[in-house]
């Protein structure tokens, strides 16, 4: 009997831990709610009070833990862009683990990107739009001044921030996150297609500056099936 309580007891204080090590194709909430951050790294500052937002950002953060930032604040606000994510300036001198980063995510945009905003995508997609904010911050994560400044300037260019697009996509693969990716883009092919817009001006502009800065779903599968992560890793 003693036995039995003994395994019973390491199997409820074991359960988190091995969660933390499972890689998903498709994880829940209940699943997400066992990640914690010791770090405690992600900060909500306004306009949404979820702890499961926080859980969907401690299950994103394990596929980066060699990166030294330590504040991440997240808030929503109304804004055209579905999301904003950027480092605080004031905090660009400091060493890595003590600069400060800012995700903003769009409560509306008023216009058919609100379909994509992160509070209308599957549970999936949303924890992709978190992976690509994430590999943003980890990419400037040990630039310096200049390489701050570099960024800044590259953003002003429409080529520049496809590219730049492109390899932080690339970098959600690597992690291992690429499952959430093509759940994301998938979602937002669908959703963002010219017959669901109610007016040719917000598609053309939409088209012009924002949609091939994603993979085609296609090409994310692709990566899937040759990158080593998903072969290693087994995934559930």
């Amino acid at each position: 009997m003693v036995n039995k309580l003994v395994v019973a007891l390491l199997f409820l204080f074991t359960r988190p831990l091995v969660a933390q090590h499972q890689y998903n194709k498709n994880p829940d909430s209940n699943l997400v709610r066992q990640f914690k951050d010791t770090l405690q790294r992600t900060v909500l500052v306004k306009g949404d009070s979820s702890d499961l937002l926080v859980s969907q950002f401690n299950y994103v953060l394990r596929f980066y833990p060699k990166m030294l930032v330590k504040n991440i604040r997240v808030d929503f606000t109304d804004a055209y862009r579905i999301v904003k994510t950027r480092p605080k300036f004031s905090s660009i001198f400091k060493a890595p683990a003590d600069r400060i980063y800012k995700i903003t995510f769009s409560n509306s945009t008023q216009s058919t990107l609100d379909s994509a905003t992160i509070k209308n995508l599957s549970f999936n997609s949303q924890l992709g739009l978190i992976a690509n904010q994430i590999s943003i911050i980890e990419d400037l994560s040990t630039g310096g001044f200049f390489d701050f400044v570099g960024w800044y300037l590259k953003k002003m260019s429409h080529k520049a921030r496809n590219r730049m697009d492109a390899e932080i996509e690339l970098k959600t693969l690597e992690v291992g996150l690429g499952y959430q990716l093509l759940s994301l883009n998938k979602e937002n092919e669908k959703k963002l297609q010219i017959d669901n817009w109610q007016n040719t001006k917000g598609f053309d502009s939409y088209a012009k500056y924002t949609r091939n800065r994603a993979m085609k779903p296609d090409k994310v599968a692709n990566f899937i099936s040759d990158l080593p992560i998903y072969v290693t890793q087994q995934y559930q």
